[in-house]
């Protein structure tokens, strides 16, 4: 019994604990015989990963050129708001603003049939009051076109 014991952990000891991988090769023995093959297409060159860093500046970078291309195609008056101005598309109609008068009285009086809400708007609009919409005696208010 103890000779077949002995004989066991005499077996134990020979065989390796850990059994290496033949198919897993170092990045030493890769070059190695990469440089070894005469056939190779790669030659010493490794191919090109991108991070995902990298693949977000690569994107960014191609979007800008894309928007800066077009900014110069199309020039400034693509853009909302372009320094380009506008004159009325037709004959338009202006009134003066009276002391207490409203642009709701205004809006109702240039076109009674119509919901005053949107005629207010459009004058808001035509005038550029966008940020501030009240109205001054004396101010001379365009009107839109009925």
């Amino acid at each position: 019994m103890i000779k077949q014991l002995f004989e066991d952990v005499l077996a134990f000891c020979r065989h390796p604990a850990v059994e290496h991988r033949t198919d897993v090769r170092s990045k030493m023995h890769s070059k190695l015989r990469r440089g070894k093959m005469s056939g190779s297409s790669h030659g010493e060159r490794a191919p090109i990963r991108l991070t995902r860093r990298g693949r977000v500046v690569l994107v960014s970078f191609a979007a800008t050129v894309t928007l800066i291309s077009l900014w110069l195609t199309v020039g400034t008056g693509a853009l909302a708001g372009g320094r380009e101005s506008r004159g009325p598309a037709g004959p338009g109609q202006t009134v003066i603003v009276e002391p207490g008068e409203t642009l709701w009285e205004i809006a109702a009086a240039t076109d009674p049939e119509a919901d005053p809400r949107v005629v207010v708007q459009r004058i808001i609009d035509l005038n550029g009051l966008g940020g501030d919409p009240t109205v001054q005696p004396g101010q001379q208010l365009r009107l839109p076109a009925s």
